[in-house]
């Protein structure tokens, strides 16, 4: 067994250990709003994870993820609200339709380079509001939003919003089965070795026979998939949908997420969804000056950890490797 099976082993451990214990900690606590900030969390772990898969493994430089969750959400709750779909339906769907969409996103932003896909792909969040406040008469509720999305039902069970720990048990098992699709499935199968070729050396990955427009449409409409499915979900535990969503704080909060976590450096994005989320929620008294202590965090992180808190992870274990060596070496 190679070092990479080693550490991919590894990884999976700790990351059914942390499933494990996440269950027990919705087992035996009851307080509803730490339950609410979890749920949260794991619905920004499916996002968070998806953008990494394009920008830091994929290499392409989109912003727009928040955009495809809002999609996602609108489309969920469009179809449950104005169409009497069965969630249970509506959300798979929403996925399915967010993917299609990240594809048509895809195809023409791909002929573009670099910093020329961010602004491409940050012109359609940036109008997306303005449809959705302008698009009534299809059925986005205007600048009011969507109001009243239908519970989930499922197996006989109601998902109410207030029922915090049936939604907590849902979205852990769906963010760590999200978790282990992107980072175990895809990103450790023949597919992410093509993408990270693709990221380090174009020219390589032509050597090699990698399609690089097809395979960047392909991972692009993934990740949209992935995205469109973390909004559905989102949409139908609300039961609110707005296009504030698509405002600035909440794209800047899973930007920091991404950075600080660590762009392409697994575990680090899910870490960071976790640390700037709860962070966001104990300093939520402190109004705005909670965004600028979060912007002190970014660049703290930046100056001392430019890979993110993925980082701190490297450097711990490599100090521990140092300190058994200049142990076997006493010895």
């Amino acid at each position: 067994m190679n070092h990479s099976h080693k550490r991919t082993g590894r990884d999976l451990v700790v990351l059914l250990v942390a499933v494990a214990l996440l269950g027990l900690v919705g087992v035996f606590v009851g307080d509803s709003y730490f339950l609410h900030v979890l749920i949260l969390c794991f619905v920004w772990v499916i996002v968070v994870a998806a953008w990494d898969l394009v920008m830091g493994y994929a290499g392409i430089l989109s912003f727009a993820q928040l955009a495809l969750f809002a999609i996602g959400s609108y489309a969920s709750a469009m179809m449950s609200i104005n169409h009497g779909v069965a969630p249970v339906l509506a959300i798979p769907a929403a996925a399915v339709l967010t993917g299609l969409a990240g594809a048509l996103i895809a195809w023409p932003s791909m002929r573009l380079r670099g910093e020329y896909i961010a602004l491409f792909t940050f012109a359609l969040h940036l109008s997306l509001p303005t449809l959705l406040e302008q698009g009534r008469d299809l059925g986005t509720g205007g600048a009011r939003g969507l109001i009243g999305v239908p519970p989930l039902e499922l197996g006989g069970f109601v998902l109410r919003s207030n029922d915090k720990t049936g939604w907590y048990f849902l979205m852990l098992g769906v963010a760590a089965l999200v978790v282990y699709v992107v980072y175990f499935t895809i990103i450790g199968g023949r597919w992410g070795k093509a993408f990270v070729a693709l990221r380090d050396s174009e020219p390589f990955a032509r050597s090699l026979g990698i399609n690089m427009r097809r395979s960047q449409v392909l991972i692009f409409s993934v990740s949209a998939l992935v995205t469109g499915l973390g909004g559905a979900f989102y949409a139908q535990y609300v039961g609110v949908i707005t296009p504030r969503v698509l405002g600035n704080e909440f794209f800047l909060m899973v930007l920091i997420m991404l950075s600080v976590g660590g762009i392409g450096k697994y575990p680090g994005a899910i870490m960071g969804v976790f640390i700037i989320t709860i962070g966001n929620e104990l300093m939520r008294d402190l109004g705005q000056f909670r965004l600028l202590l979060l912007g002190v965090l970014v660049v703290a992180v930046m100056l001392w950890l430019p890979n993110g808190i993925a980082d701190l992870r490297a450097n711990l274990l490599r100090l521990v490797g140092r300190k058994r060596s200049v142990s076997a070496a006493r010895d």
